[in-house]
């Protein structure tokens, strides 16, 4: 089995056509917008702080599925058509 050289736009490709990638940018985004709201003023640790960023996050990915797959779907319908 030949191996792939591991170039800088072999990793933008496979992230852009990865259902997890966009799932992981959902859940991240989630988390910066919806975090500090849910925290703000709750006199909350730190550990207490960061487990509820991390429930965001594991929500927003979980969340993301059906529309993490019609992006992808999208992109490799779209990459097909042009080659």
């Amino acid at each position: 089995m030949k191996k792939r050289q591991l170039t800088l736009s072999y990793i933008f490709f496979y992230l852009l056509f990865s259902d997890d990638a966009w799932r992981v940018a959902a859940g991240f985004l989630c988390a910066i917008f919806i975090g500090p709201m849910l925290t703000q003023g709750r006199n909350m640790s730190q550990g207490g702080e960061a487990m509820v960023w991390v429930m965001i996050m594991a929500i927003g990915w979980s969340a993301a599925a059906w529309p993490a797959r019609k992006i992808t779907g999208f992109f490799k319908r779209t990459v097909k058509r042009v080659l």
